[in-house]
């Protein structure tokens, strides 16, 4: 077999390996409204799915809320989160548990990099039966500095002893592919989340694929 191009292959969760849109939407509407704040619509809420609450709540909230509400509309978001979790709310993405198992079969690791915890990413992996492919989880827990800053992949890289330039990075959003390009390693956008192709190529992804097939064309060639 040619050795594949891509040693490691790192993913985004949200909007890339799973549909968890409606799950998100409610979750966060739900905290929102226990708090009596306004509740933000379901477009800017995916506008912000990419990077953690901890970054994206402040701004739903207009910067009104002090440490202490926020936490507490953390743990409401959390907690709806939790409840809501079915194989009815995060589905994978058609042909991605293929593609997963396929990558693997090559010997190419692949890890996640995602703005969740990396137990609710851990359980969320679990629920589909998609944890078995990944070498680790990289949850923003596991990171100082957040997407669309490198440093989780950076990370990971100096954890498994990687080269960048044997490395993609692939996501649904903006965050994603800063990342990966940040990091000096190949950035593939995927058009079937959050962020609409032209928002995408504002990033200047290395790849913007809009289907699994082409995916697999650039991951395993």
């Amino acid at each position: 077999m040619t050795k594949p191009n891509y040693h490691a292959i790192f993913f985004d969760f949200d909007g890339t390996i799973a549909n968890t849109e409606k799950l998100s939407v409610f979750a966060t509407q739900s905290a929102f409204a226990q708090q009596g704040l306004p509740v933000p619509s379901a477009a800017e809420i995916v506008m912000y799915q990419g990077v953690p609450i901890e970054t994206s709540f402040p701004l739903l909230s207009a910067n009104v809320l002090d440490e202490s509400a926020l936490q507490t509309l953390f743990h409401a978001f959390r907690a709806a989160y939790a409840a809501g979790e079915s194989t009815a709310t995060i589905q994978a993405f058609s042909g991605m548990p293929e593609l997963l198992a396929q990558l693997v079969d090559n010997k190419q690791q692949l890890f996640v990099m995602t703005s969740k915890k990396t137990a609710i990413a851990q359980r969320n992996l679990a629920i589909l039966k998609l944890d078995q492919y990944f070498t680790a989880i990289y949850g923003s827990d596991r990171v100082v500095a957040y997407k669309p800053a490198p440093d989780g992949l950076l990370q990971a890289l100096a954890d498994y002893h990687l080269s960048a330039d044997r490395a993609a990075m692939v996501g649904d959003a903006t965050f994603d592919i800063d990342a990966g390009n940040a990091a000096g390693m190949t950035s593939v956008g995927v058009t079937w989340g959050s962020h609409e192709p032209a928002k995408l190529r504002q990033a200047q992804p290395d790849y913007l694929v809009s289907t699994r097939a082409a995916l697999a064309e650039v991951l395993l060639r």
